[in-house]
């Protein structure tokens, strides 16, 4: 059954998941064509419901009877519960402990050939409505500390279904990457009195080399820090430590830059794989965090493999210059 460790030395909490080699993959190989997991077959289609667990929070469309976007929980759970027996043999140097938490699957649209570089503003607007009442309701339990919603797109960002859909895993524990990030803005907003996030919206807007395009409430710009080609973050101007509390106005202004960098990227590179990560904290932090953290979507197109030097230093070799990458996503459209 899952668990979780802790690696002795790094402190950094590891996932043990055997029973995930289980699950289904309909990719035939890495090349251009995926196959299979026709629109018959595919448990993500619309009248497949029943091959599904419940869902635990849907999204319809005018029609009420019509279901847009649902949340599931995942049949290949990476986390569950695990029983004190199950657990591998602990001492002073090996700790282990059940893997409470929840593993959400986002259906994102009845369609199976639907993607996001094809999807229109409301399509983005049903698609984190969902996530965001989805944290909400996780948000309540005391015991979780994070929730880490993801998207895999393509068959080198590690997509498992063609079906579009992305992730929410909740953990008892805060992924050690995440947390680095929450401490160096916390530090930062003791030292300056400010937002580290605000800050980078408001130099980004100054300098103008970095900056994609921006709305009303939301700016993507080319982290100056990117670690891979074309990365590309979305963040509100306004600050705010979680998406839970956007706004209906607001979340309409991501869905619309959403779409607009999706349609930056088509005309660009084309159907990229890519991957994307949503920076977020759920409410049990807000009282010690609600000043120094800020919500962000982190998106990464797939350009490229991580070799050794990657793996083993943690340092990342990007290609290409943010600055390059922002002028051409700039002249994209």
């Amino acid at each position: 059954m899952p668990h979780i460790r802790k690696d002795p030395v790094t402190k950094q909490s590891v996932i043990i998941s055997a029973e995930r080699t289980g699950r289904p993959s309909d990719y035939v190989n890495s090349d251009k064509k995926h196959v299979s997991n026709s629109e018959l077959s595919c448990p993500f289609c619309r009248g497949h419901e029943m091959k599904t667990p419940d869902s635990v929070y849907t999204v319809y469309a005018e029609q009420e009877e019509i279901w847009q976007v649902r949340i599931v929980p995942n049949k290949y759970p990476i986390i569950s519960e695990t029983h004190k027996n199950e657990l591998p043999k602990e001492n002073s140097l090996f700790c282990a402990s059940s893997s409470k938490g929840f593993h959400d699957v986002i259906i994102e649209h009845p369609n199976h050939y639907f993607n996001f570089y094809h999807a229109q503003t409301e399509d983005f607007f049903y698609i984190f409505k969902a996530v965001m009442m989805r944290l909400r309701d996780l948000g309540k339990n005391e015991d979780m500390l994070y929730s880490l919603h993801f998207k895999n797109f393509g068959p080198e960002a590690g997509a498992s279904l063609s079906h579009s859909h992305s992730q929410i895993i909740t953990t008892p524990f805060i992924p050690v990457q995440m947390l680095d990030e929450i401490n160096g803005a916390f530090e930062y907003y003791n030292e300056n009195n400010r937002c580290v996030y605000c800050d980078i919206i408001l130099e980004e807007k100054k300098l103008n080399e970095r900056v994609i395009y921006e709305n009303d409430n939301f700016i993507a710009i080319a982290p100056f820090a990117s670690r891979s080609p074309y990365q590309i973050y979305i963040i509100p101007k306004q600050h705010s430590n979680s998406i839970i509390y956007t706004s209906s106005p607001h979340m309409l202004d991501f869905a619309s830059i959403l779409k607009n960098i999706f349609d930056r990227l088509y005309n660009l590179l084309g159907e990229v794989s890519f991957n994307y990560v949503l920076h977020t904290l759920l409410p049990v932090f807000n009282d010690r965090y609600n000043y120094s953290s800020h919500w962000f979507l982190d998106i990464m197109p797939k350009m490229s493999k991580l070799a050794g030097y990657e793996l083993g230093s943690g340092v990342f070799i990007n290609s290409i210059t943010p600055e390059d990458a922002a002028e051409q996503l700039r002249n994209a459209l």
